[in-house]
C-alpha cells in the first residue's frame, strides 16, 4: 500500500491546556467524506497510549474534531496522533504529530483560536482546499526512483492513484503527500511513464493564517482604531475577519489563474477564464460584507469619557487654571 513518508504536524501545545484537534476528510473527486466511527488515539514520546480510541466530534461531513486535555505533568516532546475512521468500505488511519511543551506557543498557527479561525476559513473556501488532479504525468529524478508532480499538499484521506504505463500500480511505492512526490522501491526504467490521480489543498496553513492576519489588520486600522489579535478576536467581529480573509484567498486564486499550469487544473484556459468571472462575483460579495462591518464599526460603541479636573494651585485662592480630559474604557 502507498503510505505517507512523513507525518503531518498538528502543532505545539502546552502542558495543562485544552486543545482542539481537527481532521478533514475528502474523496479523490473532492466530495466530503461522511465517515463513521471516527476515533483518536494519542501516544506519548515513550510510545505509551495516553488517549485510547476516543470518539471524535462530527462538525459536518468531512470535518471532525477532538478536544484534548493535556495533563499538567505530561511528558514534553513529540507525540503521535492516529485518527481512525470508516468510509463505509474499510477502516482507514491517518497519522499526525503533536509537540507538547511546558508553556503555550501563542504565536503558533496551530494554537487556540488562531487554529479555529484557520479551520473556519477553510469552510468558506472549501473547493480550493479539495482540488482533484487526474492522470498527471510525473517528472522523474535522475535515478528514476522519485517522481514529482505539479502541486504539493495532497489530502491524505483522498489517497493517490498511481499508473505505470497506464496500468494502476497497487504497491511497491510510497507517497509523500506533503511535497507531492512518489518514490518507488525499485527504480523505474527510462521507458516507464508514471501518472497519478491526487487531490490537493491550494493553500498552506501559513497562507491561510496570513490572509486572516491581513483581514484583522484592516479591521483594526479602520476607525475607531482597535488592537485585537487573532487570539483575542471577539465573536461579533469573527465574520468580518473571515470574509476579508476569504476575499484575499479568492484574489490570490484569480492571480494564479493567469498562468498556464493552474489553468490546466481547471480544464484549460477557456474554462479558467469562465471561472474567473464566478470567482470575481464571489470575491465582491465577500468584500461588500466586509465593507458593511467596517461602516458599522465607526458607529461605536466608543470608549466612555469623563472630564477630570486636575488643579494647579497657581492662582490666588487655589483656583484651577487647567483641566484635561482623560479617556478610558471604563471611566476613572
Amino acid at each position: 500500500m502507498a503510505v505517507s513518508q512523513s507525518t503531518e504536524s498538528q502543532g505545539t501545545f502546552a502542558q495543562g491546556t485544552n486543545n482542539s484537534l481537527f481532521l478533514r476528510l475528502t474523496s479523490l473527486d473532492s466530495q466530503p467524506l461522511a465517515a463513521t466511527a471516527v476515533t483518536v488515539t494519542i501516544s506519548d514520546v515513550s510510545s505509551n497510549v495516553v488517549v485510547d480510541a476516543e470518539t471524535a466530534i462530527t462538525i459536518s461531513d468531512g470535518y471532525y474534531a477532538y478536544v484534548w486535555s493535556i495533563a499538567s505533568d505530561a511528558q514534553v516532546g513529540r507525540y503521535s496522533l492516529q485518527w481512525s475512521y470508516s468510509d463505509g468500505y474499510e477502516v482507514n488511519t491517518i497519522i499526525q504529530e503533536i509537540v507538547v511543551n511546558e508553556r503555550p506557543d501563542t504565536e503558533s498557527i496551530y494554537f487556540g483560536q488562531s487554529r479555529d479561525l484557520i479551520v473556519a476559513l477553510e469552510y468558506h473556501i472549501r473547493p480550493a482546499m479539495n482540488i482533484p488532479v487526474y492522470f498527471e504525468q510525473g517528472r522523474p529524478s535522475k535515478d528514476n526512483s522519485n517522481f514529482r508532480f505539479t502541486f504539493p499538499r495532497w489530502n491524505q484521506s483522498a489517497g493517490v492513484k498511481i499508473y505505470r504505463n497506464q496500468e494502476i500500480v497497487e504497491d511497491g511505492f510510497s507517497a509523500d503527500y506533503f511535497r507531492g512526490m512518489v518514490t518507488f522501491d525499485i527504480p523505474m526504467t527510462t521507458y516507464d511513464i508514471i501518472h497519478a490521480d491526487y487531490n490537493f489543498r491550494w493553500f498552506s496553513d501559513d497562507q491561510l493564517y496570513r490572509f486572516l492576519a491581513n483581514a484583522l489588520a484592516k479591521f483594526n486600522f479602520y476607525p475607531p482604531r482597535s488592537y485585537y489579535s487573532l487570539a483575542s478576536v471577539p465573536g461579533e467581529i469573527v465574520p468580518a475577519v473571515l470574509y476579508g480573509a476569504a476575499a484575499d484567498a479568492i484574489r490570490e486564486i484569480m492571480l494564479s489563474l493567469s498562468f498556464q499550469e493552474p489553468q490546466m487544473v481547471f480544464g484549460g484556459p477557456e474554462k479558467a477564464s469562465n471561472l474567473m468571472g464566478s470567482l470575481d462575483t464571489l470575491k465582491k460579495n465577500y468584500e461588500e460584507s466586509v465593507k458593511g462591518f467596517l461602516d458599522a464599526k465607526k458607529l461605536g460603541p466608543y470608549p466612555k469619557s469623563r472630564a477630570v479636573v486636575v488643579p494647579e494651585y497657581t492662582l490666588p485662592g487655589g483656583r484651577s487654571r487647567w483641566f484635561r480630559y482623560i479617556f478610558s474604557g471604563g471611566g476613572v
